[in-house]
């Protein structure tokens, strides 16, 4: 029951800092916002390293090991994460993560083709409810943008517009983005699931595989970050707009709040969680996400989702839940 419960509170704070970095979108970027919680996160497992005083563990891993942490890290923070902010500052947080934890399912996928996990017929099941749910949440998105523009469209327009209206590029792409997500993630998942079981068999403390494996992908992660936040200043140089939009005071408040509740709290209740309860428990509690969200976001950031977009979320975690079940 203790897993259970440092579960929920581990999806808690994933959530709840992901609502509050949606406050921020107006003056920062989805990459600067990630950039800086990798910042947050680097240094809050030096400082547990330090504290503990093993940080000479990191120094006995070989370097494949290292390769692998960073690659992980690459797919599932620098990839993942980013396109998931950029997909949530235009869907918003409760359906960017109705799609977005889809990824469990492509984790089984990619078990299946690397780890030669058993194939599940459940599978088949799962997609279809994923693509059901997946295309109602799209539709339900597009039909309330459109619905925001009518009275600025003829009665004359023609099919071609009506079509485009339909078929809106920003939200499509949007949900391509959540995919990049998911799929960035589930390759990080199963990259880190091998290494730290490697990382146990060196150190011999299962406690401490997590945050050695922290320890080493998060700088190199920041890196990254950075170098990618760089090129995004460089291009928006000539922008006034752009270049001279100073952060306020309070977006720097809640950026900071929102990475020690996402990244260094919910990071370290993640790992307890799966250490106590198991990673398919974990997993589970994790792709209701969606249904923590609605309150959160309502409360918020005043964000609401139709009985059509709901219908599409319910069905999306049905497709995760039959998955993991």
């Amino acid at each position: 029951m203790l897993g259970e419960l440092i579960a929920i509170l581990a999806v808690l704070t994933f959530v709840g800092s992901n609502v509050i970095f949606r406050k921020t979108e107006k003056e920062v970027s989805p990459t600067f916002i990630n950039f800086f919680r990798t910042g947050i996160g680097t240094l809050t497992f030096f400082l547990i390293i330090i504290f503990l005083n093993q940080l000479n563990l990191i120094f006995i891993i070989p370097w494949e090991l290292w390769f692998l942490l960073i690659l992980s890290f690459i797919f599932g923070q620098v990839i993942g994460d980013t396109a998931y902010f950029t997909a949530q500052k235009e869907l918003g947080t409760t359906i960017t993560l109705a799609i977005s934890m889809t990824f469990p399912l492509f984790t089984f996928i990619l078990s299946l083709i690397f780890l030669k996990s058993p194939f599940k017929f459940n599978l088949i099941l799962s997609l279809i409810l994923i693509g059901f749910g997946i295309t109602i949440i799209g539709s339900s998105k597009i039909n309330s943008e459109n619905s925001k523009q009518e009275k600025n469209l003829t009665l004359n327009s023609s099919i071609k517009n009506r079509f485009r209206d339909i078929f809106r590029k920003d939200v499509i792409k949007a949900i391509g983005f959540c995919f990049i997500a998911s799929l960035g993630w589930a390759v990080g998942a199963v990259i880190i699931e091998f290494a730290t079981a490697q990382i146990d068999q060196i150190i011999h403390i299962e406690e401490l595989s997590s945050i050695v494996g922290n320890v080493i992908r998060f700088p190199f992660a920041l890196l990254i970050l950075g170098s990618m936040v760089l090129r995004e200043n460089y291009l928006n140089k000539n922008n006034e707009i752009l270049s001279n939009k100073k952060k306020s005071l309070r977006t720097w408040i809640l950026l900071i709040v929102a990475s020690i509740i996402g990244t260094s709290l919910g990071a370290y209740l993640y790992t307890e969680s799966v250490h106590i309860a198991g990673a398919n428990i974990v997993s589970l509690i994790a792709s209701a996400s969606p249904l923590f969200a609605l309150p959160l976001t309502y409360l918020v950031n005043k964000e609401k989702i139709s009985k059509f977009g709901f219908i599409g979320v319910i069905l999306t975690i049905a497709g995760v839940l039959v998955i993991l079940i």
